[in-house]
């Protein structure tokens, strides 16, 4: 969101670098990356020898998965970007400083990879949960030198992996609330710039509004406009430029002291049965692909509001605004 991008982009590089597929334990040894079959096979045993069980067949789409995870903990990032899509989206959710931070296209792909890994001593593991018609579900962990000196290695990620003709084209990684619960003090501590991003902004002399325009296009949202609103009646203009999802979606939400918008995003992972008890939907309306509506969201109160943009399937927030300030 381009209200959430003031601070200078080399933080949440770092931010990126430190957790997304590169993150480490200092004091654990790293595992065993995990083996990749690309086919059932079968052991011929000899005279002497006692049977082999067959290797079970792994499933085409999780078999690249698992195959462009190999390549990256091999350091091969070329040989890794060539099983994404030349028009792949990926998105990394929970992070700080904005809670999200979003990749496009296969070079980009294997710009981060080679950012984010080289010297490293990454490792990357992936249990594949299930696979639905090409999408891979997976619980994964990642290890790298910057989250083992921090003391917080593993951390754990809730992934979805969309496999099309051979290659990846979707690729979504949502921290689980138990890794950022451990890392946000411990990396705010080291790096207490990175807490001022979720902080609400200071006084100003600006008008609050009683009116917002969201745009979806290029696979995220934006909004431009003031983060001063008025309470009361808002009225919410949505403006779909985009026709790569089924569907799309905004919402607000209001949060429970003590919570922000890096926690209210690692909350939206395929595995999240709603939202937390901490988190209030205010309003939420699904657009379908270059759709324009209006709406009319009637119970705007003083304090704070969250915005989050959503597209599927498969269900996957890509975008996010916040916090608002409504004054009374």
């Amino acid at each position: 969101m381009k209200n959430q991008l003031k601070l200078p982009m080399v933080i949440g590089l770092l931010v990126v670098l430190a957790l997304v597929g590169c993150s480490g334990s200092g004091s654990q040894a790293a595992p065993t990356p995990v083996p990749v079959a690309t086919a059932a096979a079968t052991a011929v045993p000899t005279a002497t020898s006692e049977p082999v069980a067959p290797t079970p067949a792994i499933d085409p789409a999780t078999a690249v998965v698992l195959e462009m995870i190999a390549r990256v903990n091999a350091e091969d990032y070329a040989g890794a970007a060539e099983l994404v899509a030349d028009d792949m989206m990926a998105y990394f959710i929970g992070l700080p400083p904005t809670g999200m931070e979003i990749y496009w296209g296969k070079a980009q792909f294997q710009t981060f990879l080679e950012e984010c890994c080289t010297g490293q001593h990454f490792v990357w593991e992936a249990v594949p949960e299930r696979v639905e018609d090409g999408v891979v579900y997976t619980e994964s962990k990642t290890w790298m030198d910057f989250t083992r000196e921090l003391g917080v290695a593993p951390n754990n990620w809730h992934e979805v992996f969309v496999v099309k003709d051979g290659k990846i084209t979707l690729y979504v990684s949502t921290v689980t609330e138990e890794s950022l619960a451990k890392f946000k003090p411990i990396l705010y501590e080291v790096m207490p710039e990175l807490a001022t991003a979720v902080q609400p902004p200071p006084e100003s002399d600006e008008t609050p509004v009683s009116e917002v325009t969201i745009t979806i296009a290029n696979n995220t949202c934006a909004y431009d406009g003031p983060m001063t609103l008025q309470a009361g009646q808002l009225i919410v203009n949505a403006e779909v430029q985009d026709q790569n999802w089924e569907k799309y979606a905004v919402s607000f939400f209001t949060l429970d002291e003590g919570k922000d918008l890096i926690d209210l995003m690692a909350t939206t992972h395929y595995k999240a049965s709603g939202p937390p008890s901490w988190s209030h939907f205010g309003f939420l309306e699904e657009l379908g692909p270059n759709e324009r509506q209006t709406y009319t969201y009637l119970q705007v109160e003083e304090g704070l509001l969250y915005m989050v943009c959503w597209a599927g399937p498969p269900d996957t927030a890509i975008g996010n605004a916040g916090p608002f300030v409504v004054a009374p």
